[in-house]
């Protein structure tokens, strides 16, 4: 971290000595990446709303992980920092896997993955490459080694680099994963490539962001993969649904609305009593053939929970909606009770070692993020916490 502190110093020093600035401002119009759903192909076997009964729960055999990543930024006239964390953890023993670890942060040791993204927005020192490229923290170009410059949009950066972070960890358990062990990642299987377009963004730098993710996604697929061929079961877990449009594309409850998220369309379902009101319920599966360029095939679930036990429904504020994703050779297996046993069950909407780790992220990166503002004399006000446009 002090190596950082230093590099921070370096950049600083050239707006002493009058270096040019180079700062772009286009390149902070927020970039929001969507799933693509114009042309999937969807088979719906069975059918399609089920009740979650907790009586009926399939026993868990193994040990449940969770996956998450958090960053933070820190951002002056002369230079754009962010800072990412990230971590697997077992909420019952205890035992995590972090980016970075005490011990790196403090120096003792290297960093297991890269998690820091440095921009000068100055012309760069003459020292400054030698500097980024002798620390095994920073992360200088994306992930098709396009470098990191001033015109690179911010918000694709952060995804880039929570996306490295995850995947960086995906990799570190999978040389420790245990057979019948379950991981749940806060996200989807594949992250969305699609970059919505900005007037401001040159068609040239958009098809380099979508490579980029899709470089992403392919080492992404290949780590569950990984997993999967050793006995664990990965489940991807989407929070956020109102920049998804399965659902309205699809139309599975038959409302005959198109062209609303996936949190409206379940909303209306709520509304219009095509689903129970009173009880937790899944809608799926559903299978998305080959959704990416990757060839990736998905099974996915919605899940709809009310806050509280009632029979009208007050406002659609009392339920909890999120999506559950898996490769689709995984259809067979319990993947809702797996969820259930790990929330409903236990009093939770989501699943409680997600919610674990997602604090522990949280406040792993803040932590990270106040001892280098220590270190490099920043002030708090520079910090912004990053909202994920995954």
């Amino acid at each position: 971290m002090k190596q950082l502190a230093d590099i921070i110093r370096s950049v600083r020093q050239s707006i002493v000595s009058g270096f040019k600035i180079v700062k772009s401002e286009t390149s902070r119009t927020p970039l929001e990446l969507v799933e693509e759903t114009t042309s999937i192909s969807v088979e719906i076997p069975g059918e399609r709303v089920h009740e979650i009964s907790l009586r009926k729960l399939t026993e868990l055999q193994g040990e449940i992980y969770a996956l998450d990543s958090s960053s933070r930024v820190v951002e002056t006239p002369y230079v754009f920092t962010s800072i990412g964390a990230g971590s697997v953890y077992n909420r019952f023993t205890g035992y995590a896997i972090d980016v970075p670890s005490l011990a790196s942060i403090l120096g003792l040791e290297e960093p297991l993955c890269k998690h820091v993204v440095i921009i000068p927005e100055v012309e760069p020192p003459g020292n400054f490459h030698e500097l980024v490229e002798s620390s095994k923290s920073i992360m200088s170009t994306n992930p098709i080694s396009v470098p990191y410059t001033s015109s690179y949009n911010k918000s694709i950066i952060l995804a880039e680099l929570r996306a490295s972070i995850e995947n960086c960890l995906l990799e570190k358990y999978s040389e420790v994963a245990r057979h019948g062990s379950v991981l749940f990642v806060d996200g989807p299987l594949v992250y969305p490539e699609k970059v919505v377009e900005a007037t401001s963004t040159s068609r040239e730098l958009l098809d380099v962001y979508a490579s980029s993710m899709r470089a992403l996604n392919r080492q992404r697929v290949m780590l569950i993969e990984r997993l999967l061929a050793a006995g664990t079961l990965v489940v991807n877990v989407v929070k956020r649904l109102h920049k998804s449009f399965y659902l309205s594309t699809i139309d599975p409850l038959g409302l005959g609305i198109s062209g609303v998220s996936d949190e409206t369309y379940l909303a209306t379902a709520l509304l219009t009593r095509k689903v129970p009101v009173e009880k937790p319920i899944s809608i799926g599966p559903i299978i998305i053939k080959q959704y990416s360029e990757l060839g990736v095939s998905k099974a996915m679930w919605y899940v709809v929970i009310p806050r509280r036990p009632h029979t009208g429904i007050e406002s659609v504020g009392n339920y909890v909606f999120y999506r559950v994703e898996v490769p689709e050779k995984c259809v067979e297996k319990p993947v809702i009770d797996l969820v259930a046993r790990d929330s409903i069950q236990l009093g939770s909407y989501l699943p409680l070692t997600l919610l674990v780790v997602d604090r522990r992220v949280k406040k792993l990166s803040s932590s990270i993020t106040t001892y280098f503002l220590y270190l490099t004399g920043l002030t708090s006000e520079a910090t912004e916490h990053y909202i994920s446009t995954l």
